[in-house]
C-alpha cells in the first residue's frame, strides 16, 4: 500500500513516525504503528476532556457562587 505521507503529516505524525511507517513493507507492521499512533491521539483526546470538565465544573461552582 502506498502511504499518504500528506495526511499522516495532518494527523500530526512526525516525519520519522511517518518515515518509519511508509519505509515498512509488511503491511502488518505498517497497521501496527498506525494503531499505536491513534492510541496515543485517542489518550491524548481522553487527557484533554479531563481538562475541560475540570474546567467546566471550576465554571459552575463560580456561576453557583454569584
Amino acid at each position: 500500500m502506498t502511504m499518504d505521507t500528506y495526511s499522516l503529516a495532518r494527523a500530526g505524525l512526525s516525519e520519522d513516525e511517518i518515515l518509519a511507517i511508509a519505509n515498512n513493507k509488511d503491511e502488518k507492521e505498517q497497521m501496527r504503528m498506525l494503531r499505536k499512533y491513534r492510541f496515543r491521539l485517542l489518550n491524548d483526546i481522553h487527557s484533554k476532556q479531563q481538562s475541560l470538565d475540570t474546567i467546566d465544573y471550576i465554571i459552575g461552582r463560580m456561576k453557583k457562587q454569584a
